[in-house]
């Protein structure tokens, strides 16, 4: 099939093994707080450090301004972490982290190296607020080039290369537009896969301009793209309101607009089980992994399992198996085994979690 990029070099692809496709490892999301701050009552910033009496807060929406949470940079904890996953039969990460929130790239060979997990990085950018200060002004161009010097020449000054390029807009403002193009242009150069996150202040529709603007304004095989978090826009609302008063509606899974970007013949993610958080300190719900399942299964009866694949987005301290969340194992240890009680079969499985992170990551 053949080579996929690690952090500790060159794998044959068909050695992947079972991959979660949506990942943060080492990673510094502290810039939202900024955005977020002014959305929330008050609190005092001692209610903020991830220990267990604080869970309360952080779990109903706090977390998004604690930076406590919202920088994992410990390593010693990551390799616990991950190796966690390896223990509940994970083989292979895809972490999505560009520059201006990835880590210590060295860190992230260490925890490889100390797991035996293959761990994958990206090139690419994240959204508006977190850009590396050199790159806030830059062209198309320049900004395809510097994703491809990463690629041929190794992160940060070390010879370690990603195998991977991700691109996250929140509002599809055109900073963020340059970066998707330069990231879908890089992407149709050089072969490797191409993530794409739909955050903050879109929805579904969003997911589908995003993917034709990559496939077919800018050209890139719909066979190497990923639209992620599909599974945090396809209900109708997000309001506790709404959930409360007007149910069916409010939960209405959104299939016929997933099949409309499935049908550009991209891949999508659902890439969010096993968050135990929510934000009702803003007055929205998240929606759980019963109903993330509700929307996989007739996906996979209809015959697009060659088009998934899954994973935790694992972003937060507070996910940590250490604090009480699910860590990276959700997908391992209930999706999967769910999945088969609902007689999904051993093929579609391996499509989402061993064949199709295989076929993406391969160049």
């Amino acid at each position: 099939m053949g080579k996929i990029m690690t952090v500790l070099g060159e794998i044959d692809s068909k050695n992947l093994g079972n991959t979660s496709m949506h990942e943060h490892i080492l990673v510094d999301t502290s810039f939202y707080r900024d955005q977020y701050i002014g959305l929330m009552p008050s609190i005092s910033e001692d209610k903020l450090i991830v220990k267990g009496e604080n869970m309360y807060y952080l779990e109903k929406g706090y977390f998004g301004i604690s930076v406590d949470s919202t920088r994992l940079n410990d390593v010693n904890l990551a390799i616990e972490e991950v190796g966690h996953f390896k223990n509940s039969g994970g083989s292979a990460i895809l972490e999505v982290s560009p520059g201006g929130i990835r880590g210590n790239i060295e860190d992230m060979k260490r925890v490889a190296q100390n797991t035996g997990v293959h761990i994958i990085v990206s090139s690419g950018f994240y959204a508006d607020g977190s850009w590396p200060p050199e790159c806030i002004n830059m062209s198309i161009e320049e900004l395809q080039a510097y994703i491809e010097r990463e690629i041929y020449e190794g992160i940060d000054g070390t010879n370690i290369k990603p195998g991977n390029i991700k691109i996250a807009c929140n509002s599809l403002s055109a900073t963020e537009e340059r970066s998707l193009r330069a990231g879908a242009r890089a992407a149709k150069k050089t072969g490797l896969s191409l993530t794409v996150h739909t955050g903050l202040n879109m929805n579904i529709g969003h997911t589908l301009q995003m993917a034709n603007i990559v496939v077919n304004e800018e050209g890139v095989d719909p066979k190497k793209v990923i639209m992620s978090h599909i599974d945090g826009f396809f209900t109708n609302s997000l309001s506790i309101k709404d959930y409360i008063l007007n149910y069916d509606t409010a939960t209405q899974l959104l299939l016929p607009e997933v099949r409309e970007i499935l049908n550009t013949g991209v891949s999508v993610s659902f890439d969010t089980f096993g968050s135990l958080w929510n934000t009702e300190v803003v007055g929205s719900y998240r929606i759980t992994d019963y109903d993330r399942i509700r929307g996989l299964l007739p996906l996979i009866q209809e015959g697009y399992s060659n088009q998934i694949v899954l994973g935790s987005d694992l972003f937060l301290k507070i996910s940590y198996r250490k604090y009480g969340g699910n860590g990276y194992t959700r997908v391992l240890d209930f999706v999967e085994p769910m999945l088969r009680e609902l007689n999904v079969s051993e093929k579609d499985i391996q499509n989402m979690t061993i064949n199709n992170p295989a076929k993406l990551l391969a160049y």
